[in-house]
């Protein structure tokens, strides 16, 4: 046993005294007690015999405390600086002490190191001394939290950023670490959506939100509307459009003070767990050793230089050597939340977190995916081409055939970013129809849009037999006057003699019309003339 502190002795010897008060022997007593404890009974009794009196201790005064924060918790400096003021010496190692110090340390006893280095960590607590030698988050780490009690399912998310330690390709420019954005259930452990982008923003925001609220197998067992959003100050999240899509939907946004992790630590372990089960295996992971240039030890380097070439090199058409691409980081990352989800058993659960939310028997306010469209999704205008719409180097069509007819016409199209199954078209703020990839499109739905583009083409070729029908009728309509054509054509007897009156010679009508707007006159017959009887000189003859 080792050496018994002093709570211990006066714990055992308190009974002893008791007893030895009411004039009781003892004897066997103190036996039994030292053999308990481990030491000689001669050691008992001479503890009893003596009184019990607390051994002396130095205390630390406010002056050793205040020198031990402003030398960053250096115990020799403290002892240093205390040792020369107690001398009557201004500095300490060449360094003038500071005026309160020596104020402070006028008078006081001296004291070893050691005495000062054990009084230091006897009398200061841990989170104090860590603060003062690693900062505010070194002091955190020592505090103790007040656990939030359980919750039911939906009941809170909790909702955070986080820029991810791996290396990936964007389709252009250099290569970067993405962003998530992640929301996850307080009860259930259930990461209930997320998105991966290069910088976080509104549209991912909304993204994970949908994700989570619509019930959709293939992304996670959680659906509904959550109660309480817990957030921090990111201002994604108090953009416009989250707050709207908030309010719409009855959701409570509990925005916590800046700078406090330990406020929402479900997400954060969340995001650590992301590091330790996904991103520690995969290639170009930062968070890894590294060699003594600060490369890492992996196949890919991090650096900027680097960085810049992996870019370079992609945009050349070169594809070994080179990291994940944003998009394949997304699918892979949806597979692991997929994994999390229903086969990671969780270490407080002691289950997976889509059997904790199965088992969870509240009940779940569900918003049907048609009314969460216009609130949750990122928006992009886009214009309908001869194939459809393009995006995301795919073309869209919807087999309704809505957009078929629309060609050179600007939308709106809302999508869930890293999911190419649909895209929401909108014309006018109003929705229009759901498209899908042409590539993807089962039989059924090509079935469809042939279906729809006939009726099309039969609709379109009845519009234009009724307009001709209409048209022969109008003209008909027209041509039925009282004065026909005939009647508008012939002249009376009377005009006609009248208009050879007027007209002249030859019977023929005068003209109505003017031939002499420009001086011009009609020719009349030309009589014929000998050129002999001319008087024109032949040698100048213009002929």
């Amino acid at each position: 046993m080792g050496r018994l502190t002093r709570e211990e002795w006066d714990a055992a010897l308190y009974r002893l005294r008791r007893l030895s008060d009411r004039g009781e022997s003892i004897t066997a007593e103190v036996s039994a007690t030292a053999a308990a404890l481990g030491v000689a009974e001669r050691t008992v009794w001479r503890r009893l015999g003596s009184s019990p009196r607390p051994r002396p201790r130095f205390a630390l005064s406010q002056t050793d405390i205040a020198a031990f924060v402003d030398f960053c918790g250096n115990v020799s400096a403290v002892h240093r600086a205390r040792s020369a003021a107690i001398a009557g010496r201004t500095t300490s190692a060449g360094v003038p002490i500071d005026p309160d110090l020596l104020a402070g340390w006028a008078g006081a006893a001296p004291v070893t190191a050691r005495t000062l280095q054990r009084a230091f960590t006897e009398q200061l607590t841990p989170a104090f001394v860590a603060g003062v030698t690693g900062g505010e988050r070194a002091r955190r780490a020592k505090l103790v939290y007040l656990e939030r009690e359980a919750t039911w399912r939906n009941q809170v998310w909790e909702g955070d950023h986080k820029n991810l330690p791996i290396l990936v390709l964007p389709p252009r420019g250099k290569a970067v670490t993405p962003w998530v954005t992640m929301f996850i259930d307080d009860a259930t452990r259930v990461i209930t959506g997320w998105a991966i982008a290069l910088t976080p923003h509104t549209g991912t925001v909304l993204t994970a939100l949908r994700m989570g609220m619509v019930d959709d197998p293939a992304t996670g067992p959680a659906h509904g509307i959550s109660g309480v959003l817990r957030l921090d100050q990111g201002l994604e999240f108090a953009a416009a459009a989250v707050t709207a899509a908030t309010a719409a939907l009855g959701t409570v946004p509990h925005v916590l003070p800046g700078y406090s992790p330990n406020q929402k630590g479900k997400i954060e372990r969340a995001f650590l767990t992301v590091d330790e089960m996904l991103l520690c295996t995969l290639p170009g992971y930062t968070g890894g050793p590294r060699e003594v240039n600060g490369r890492l030890a992996g196949p890919l380097d991090d650096r900027v230089k680097a960085r810049v070439g992996y870019g370079d090199a992609a945009a050349a058409g070169q594809e070994a050597g080179l990291p994940l691409g944003l998009e394949s980081f997304a699918r892979i990352f949806g597979n692991w939340v997929q994994a999390y989800n229903t086969e990671h058993v969780h270490s407080e659960l002691g289950r997976t977190p889509a059997e904790a939310w199965a088992a969870d028997a509240s009940p779940l306010e569900d918003v049907p995916a048609e009314h969460l469209r216009h609130l949750l999704l990122a928006s992009r205008p886009r214009t309908i081409g001869p194939h459809g719409i393009r995006f995301r180097n795919l073309k869209w069509l919807d087999p309704g055939g809505l957009i078929r007819e629309r060609r050179g016409t600007q939308v709106q199209i809302r999508y869930m970013p890293h999911d190419d199954r649909f895209i929401d078209v909108y014309l006018d703020g109003e929705f229009l129809a759901t498209c899908y990839p042409t590539n993807a499109l089962t039989a059924e739905q090509e079935a469809e849009f042939y279906a729809a583009a006939r009726a099309q083409e039969k609709q379109a070729a009845a519009q234009r037999s009724a307009a001709r029908r209409r048209g022969r009728m109008r003209l008909a309509a027209l041509s039925a006057t009282d004065t026909s054509t005939e009647s508008v054509r012939k002249i009376s007897p009377a005009e006609a003699e009248r208009l050879n009156r007027a007209g002249g010679s030859g019977g023929r009508p005068r003209p109505e019309t003017s031939t002499s707007l420009l001086g011009i006159v009609p020719i009349g017959p030309i009589e014929p003339v000998d050129l002999a009887d001319l008087d024109v000189d032949r040698e100048h003859r213009p002929w």
